[in-house]
């Protein structure tokens, strides 16, 4: 079974994979799939759930956040939603196959890749919620932030990259925050333990402002909770 499918589709300034070559590779692979979304208890956010149904059983993955619609420009709430879950969906979707995407070229080593600190602060969001907005300020907000890393614009991800100084993580590391923020999620109401107690413990303000290391911490102390209990 293959692991990869290339990314062909140019929009949103970054290239991904059609939905139809996704659809192609779990008839190929006898797999079936159904999504929908969820409302989580602990942020009021909607997610997108998908069902994977492989070898006759089903199995249930969490996957993105589905971005809250604003009016921007000559887009509405209702189209600006639109595009986010179509996004969605599609990302979620290589999330719960466990699929990586590969470059269609040599194209993400070039130049055009290599932003240059100058770039990076003059750098401008032409789409979302926030489109129109110095890339600067729009990683104030720190869950868009994370939303644009686990994106696949190598471009924005080294603006970011020379702008907060910091290195960033990789594919790897990114899908590993991400199950572990999901795992957090999952054992905090099965616990009923309190989210904002927990957050101030750890001193951030979302889950997203955690590092690897305190996801991981939290995570292994709901373990224990959840076994004690």
């Amino acid at each position: 079974m293959k692991s990869t499918i290339a990314k062909k589709t140019e929009g949103y300034g970054y290239k991904y994979t059609e939905l139809a070559d996704i659809n192609k590779y779990c008839e190929d692979n006898g797999i079936r799939y159904w999504q929908e979304t969820e409302t989580s208890e602990i942020n009021q956010k909607d997610y997108i759930i998908t069902y994977l149904v492989e070898n006759g059983e089903t199995t249930k993955h969490r996957g993105c956040q589905i971005v809250d619609a604003v009016l921007q420009g000559i887009k509405n709430p209702v189209q600006e939603y639109g595009s986010s879950l179509t996004y969605c969906r599609r990302y979620s979707l290589l999330m719960a196959l466990g699929l990586a995407t590969e470059d269609d070229d040599a194209s993400s080593l070039t130049q055009q890749n290599n932003p240059t600190k100058e770039d990076a602060e003059n750098y401008v969001i032409t789409f979302g919620k926030y489109n129109g907005k110095l890339l600067s300020e729009v990683i104030k907000d720190s869950w868009y932030k994370n939303y644009l890393l686990s994106g696949n614009d190598e471009y924005i991800k080294k603006c970011i990259e020379l702008l907060t100084g910091e290195k960033m993580p990789t594919e790897k590391e990114q899908q590993e925050r991400l199950e572990l923020i999901n795992d957090l999620n999952g054992l905090v109401e099965l616990t009923n333990t309190d989210y904002e107690k927990l957050l101030a413990h750890y001193k951030v303000e979302s889950n997203a402002d955690m590092t690897t290391e305190q996801l991981k911490d939290a995570v292994e102390k709901l373990k224990e909770k959840l076994v004690w209990e």
